[in-house]
């Protein structure tokens, strides 16, 4: 566990979210909607529906976590989020985001499971001073119920796209890496976003590469 602060966790680091990104990806559901191109830091996350724009609610944080925090109402605002607490540094907010069961996985295919070992991970990861650009590509949503409304609920959806990394080696020598990810987010009862599955590394082969950043 010695290079585990070097893990990449997606949504996260000190996140540079370009145009194209997770503002305004693609959603594909069973209907198609068009993506729209936007910048985090300056234009609303906006809902599947073209040029609708939402607001961030507000609610108890949950079960350990103290007080009131925004919360994610689609899985473009649940990446922005977690880049802004991540940039921050706000550990509590991070780990708020999170489903209880959460993970984070390694380029070696070991698992970083649950709210305690993910808030460790961030706490020493976060003394490599990562900086993150992150580019989603595509948001595939599906699963869940439909109630007597006609709404679906409790879906599932998929955030896919590629990054670049720069952070501090061992040497304390600035270390650049890229790759692409596959993250899992799931829509909770209240309508709001959290996070399964935080995954930078998608099924891959061949050798770990010469300077692993995991």
């Amino acid at each position: 566990m010695s290079k585990i602060k070097h893990t990449l966790p997606i949504a996260a680091a000190a996140v540079v979210l370009t145009a194209g990104s997770i503002a305004g990806p693609g959603f594909i559901q069973a209907e198609s909607v068009a993506a729209s191109t936007a910048t985090a830091a300056e234009t609303p996350a906006t809902t599947g529906t073209p040029g609708a724009t939402e607001t961030s609610s507000t609610t108890e944080a949950p079960s350990g976590i103290t007080g009131t925090r925004t919360v994610a109402t689609t899985p473009a605002q649940l990446l922005q989020l977690l880049g802004e607490r991540i940039k921050a540094k706000d550990i509590d907010g991070i780990i708020a985001l999170h489903e209880p069961e959460a993970a984070i996985v390694n380029y070696d295919g070991s698992i970083i499971r649950g709210r305690k070992e993910i808030r460790a991970f961030y706490i020493d990861w976060f003394t490599s001073d990562p900086v993150l650009t992150v580019n989603p590509r595509q948001t595939v949503m599906a699963g869940g119920w439909r109630g007597l409304d006609g709404k679906v609920r409790s879906r599932t959806a998929a955030i896919m796209g590629d990054y670049s990394l720069e952070q501090n080696a061992a040497d304390g020598t600035r270390e650049s890496f890229t790759g692409n990810f596959c993250d899992t987010v799931q829509e909770q009862l209240d309508g709001t976003w959290l996070y399964v599955q935080d995954n930078p590394y998608p099924p891959h082969g061949g050798p770990a590469p010469a300077a692993a950043h995991h």
